[in-house]
């Protein structure tokens, strides 16, 4: 049970006792009230904690008409049933078009009462899963989900309202790691079909003979191991959602297919005669460019004509970077409440690293390196030193300027020499490596990738320096 309470309003001892010691066998949170004035009371100033009122008809001071009366203008979602005794079903009746879910009849049969509470209950229970679940989907699939506002997902966003509305098929195309089923599910969530399902389907996963079943269903016989009828995806999914992730993998033969239910909203199952009528709305993704596909031979331009009536776009991260500190900051917060480190946070300098990486799987790889930063983190910031080895190598490939570098580790260190008009190039040198080399804790392989210097370059300066004796447990290797 999930501790709401069933309230029981009754002015007889033992029909009262008898209902509180049934449902309590069961479970039930019961409180239970001889004076229905009192019951009315609790229930004005506890309505949110109530799923259930059992009143009975006849009862002084207040009686059980006038209580349900009260009952549905303090709130529309408490259930009632009435309880009545024999000859007084006008009476339950008119209860019932005043609010009351259900009635009983005096003398009353605990297993009856039992089994009406169970359903109500039950039904309300999955209401509020369903409301929670929808809530929870809302929110992921809102577009405050979808971390951005450069002016490329902007644009996108802009596109997004006006084709949701619609019922028109829609081509999203993006590289690997960009998001195209969130933004699929996104254009869902936001459409009149919202409430019917959305159900993504990668056809690069399943083999070209499998993937027809699964689109169109078969038939009992239709092939081997066809034991029975099969509902494929399109029935599944009429007046909800269909998304063909990687439709570019798609065989010739599905492609027509695919195009005649597109064209005609209409297709037979394998190995059937009939046909069905369907109003699933077609969404398609890929990372592949289809009019390479069609050039080759490999994909149908027709079917692409039909595809690409709304066409959107996915820009990579690396041309979106402004929005990189944003998707930093949402993945760590997302991570340190999943793994418990609430608090966490990252160096202003690990975020200007970051930014400047290619993040060649875009916001998928940015996830992922998050959440694996979040469990190792050891202190309250991640700093330079915790970031991956290969990112801050590629990093420093890219061509990392020194000015970068000499703002990254003296941003608050007035009195450097760096900053001195005249100081010998040999001991600026010196104190740019000794204060990277503070900046990464250490580690003398991070140190010497930010530097653009090999590791043997970097150990001979520090054993020129007189530093070759460095705490080996923090100058990694």
């Amino acid at each position: 049970m999930d501790g709401r309470l069933i309230v029981i309003v009754e002015d007889e001892d033992s029909a009262r006792l008898g209902m509180e010691r049934a449902l309590k066998k069961k479970g039930h949170a019961v409180l239970s009230f001889a004076e229905s004035p009192k019951a009315l009371e609790y229930i004005k100033t506890n309505s949110g904690g109530i799923d259930l009122v059992i009143t009975d008809l006849r009862m002084p001071e207040l009686d059980g008409i006038r209580l349900i009366q009260e009952i549905t203008k303090l709130a529309d979602d408490i259930s009632i049933i009435l309880v009545t005794a024999f000859g007084s079903i006008e009476s339950a009746v008119e209860a019932m078009k005043l609010g009351a879910e259900d009635y009983l009849s005096k003398p009353l049969d605990m297993f009856e009462l039992r089994k009406r509470v169970e359903k109500i209950v039950g039904n309300k229970r999955l209401k509020r899963e369903v409301s929670q679940l929808k809530q929870r989907l809302d929110k992921k699939y809102s577009f405050s989900s979808i971390i951005g506002n450069s002016p490329g997902m902007e644009k996108l966003f802009e596109k997004i309202l006006m084709v949701a509305p619609t019922n028109s098929t829609v081509l999203i195309t993006g590289e690997s790691g960009t998001g195209k089923e969130l933004i699929a599910n996104a254009i869902h969530q936001n459409s009149p079909r919202k409430n019917a399902m959305f159900l993504p389907i990668n056809c690069a996963a399943i083999p070209g003979e499998i993937l027809e079943s699964e689109l169109f269903g078969h038939e009992k016989g239709s092939f081997t191991g066809a034991i029975g009828r099969k509902i494929g995806k399109f029935e599944m999914t009429t007046n909800g959602t269909l998304l063909l992730d990687e439709i570019g993998e798609m065989s010739m033969d599905l492609q027509a297919k695919l195009l005649r239910i597109i064209e005609q909203k209409e297709f037979m199952r394998v190995g059937g005669s009939d046909i069905i009528k369907v109003k699933t709305r077609i969404l398609g993704s890929t990372n592949r460019n289809l009019d390479d596909l069609v050039r080759e031979g490999r994909f149908r331009e027709d079917l692409l004509f039909r595809l690409k009536v709304i066409h959107l776009t996915i820009p990579p991260l690396r041309e979106r970077r402004e929005d990189i500190p944003l998707l930093i900051n949402h993945f760590l917060k997302l991570f340190s409440e999943e793994h418990g480190k609430d608090g966490l946070e990252i160096s202003s300098d690990s975020i200007r690293l970051l930014c400047r990486y290619n993040w060649p799987g875009n916001v998928r790889e940015l996830k992922n390196v998050m959440e694996s930063l979040v469990i190792f983190a050891q202190n309250s910031t991640i700093s330079l030193s915790e970031l991956p080895e290969e990112i801050i190598g590629k990093v420093g490939s890219y061509g990392v300027r020194s000015g970068e570098i000499v703002e990254s580790v003296l941003r608050n260190t007035e009195d450097s020499l760096l900053l001195k008009i005249g100081t010998p190039m040999a001991d600026v040198e010196r104190e740019l490596i000794l204060k990277t080399l503070e900046q990464c804790d250490g580690n003398r392989t991070v140190a010497a990738r930010i530097l653009g210097i090999g590791l043997r370059t970097l150990q001979r300066k520090l054993k020129e320096y007189g530093e070759a004796e460095i705490d080996e447990n923090t100058a990694g290797h």
